[in-house]
C-alpha cells in the first residue's frame, strides 16, 4: 500500500516536471540555452551510481530526514540530460515524506531547466552551482514539493527532491531537500 501511495506521489511529480518541462518557448528556454554558472569546487564523479543510484545516498542522511525506505529507479526525469538514475526514498507507512536523488553522469542540470522566465531560484550548494525550483506549494491541500538541482562537474550533476505533507511549509520542505543535497554531496567528497 506504501509502495502504490509512494509511487502515485513520484509518479505525479514526474508528469509535473514533464508538464513543466513542455511549456511554450515564450515559457522556458530550449535546453541548454541559458549560460552555464562556473564550477570552481573540485568535480565530483556520479557515473559510478547510475546503476545503484541508492548506494550513493548515505543511509545517515536519509534517516535524518525520516526516510529510511529506498529504492533504486532508472526513469529518465529531466528532459535532455541523458541516461539518469535515481533514489527513490520514503517515509514507509503511513507515507508522510517522500523524496529521490537524481544523478546525470551525462549533463549539468542547472542550465536545463533556467533561463528567460524560470521558477527556478539560483543558489550555491557546497560550493556547487545549483537551482531551487518549487514544484508545488501545497496551498492546494496537496503535498508541498521542492527540488534542488546542482552542477557537480563539466558534464554532471545531480538533484534533489522533497515533497513533504500537505500543510507542511514549503521552506520546510525546500530546506529538507537541500539538506539531502549537502549530505549526498559531503558524502560523494570524501
Amino acid at each position: 500500500m506504501a509502495d502504490t501511495i509512494r509511487r502515485a506521489a513520484l509518479g505525479s511529480l514526474a508528469i509535473a516536471l514533464l508538464t513543466a518541462g513542455c511549456t511554450g518557448p515564450e515559457k522556458s528556454p530550449p535546453p541548454g540555452s541559458a549560460t552555464p554558472a562556473p564550477i570552481t569546487a573540485p568535480p565530483i564523479d556520479v557515473s559510478s551510481y547510475l546503476a545503484a543510484p541508492c548506494s550513493g545516498v548515505p543511509t545517515d542522511v536519509t534517516a535524518q530526514l525520516g526516510l529510511p525506505h529506498r529504492e533504486d529507479a532508472h526513469e529518465t526525469v529531466l528532459a535532455g540530460a541523458g541516461e539518469q538514475a535515481q533514489c527513490r526514498l520514503s517515509s514507509g507507512p503511513p507515507l508522510s515524506a517522500a523524496a529521490e536523488v537524481r544523478f546525470y553522469p551525462r549533463a549539468r542540470p542547472v542550465p536545463l531547466v533556467t533561463g528567460p522566465g524560470s521558477q527556478v531560484k539560483p543558489t550555491v550548494v557546497t560550493g556547487y552551482p545549483a537551482g531551487e525550483w518549487v514544484l508545488s506549494t501545497g496551498t492546494d491541500g496537496s503535498f508541498t514539493s521542492c527540488q534542488v538541482l546542482v552542477d557537480i562537474a563539466r558534464n554532471q550533476g545531480l538533484g534533489t527532491l522533497f515533497n513533504g505533507p500537505a500543510g507542511e511549509p514549503i521552506a520546510t520542505s525546500c530546506a529538507k531537500a537541500r539538506q539531502l543535497a549537502e549530505g549526498v554531496l559531503t558524502a560523494l567528497k570524501r
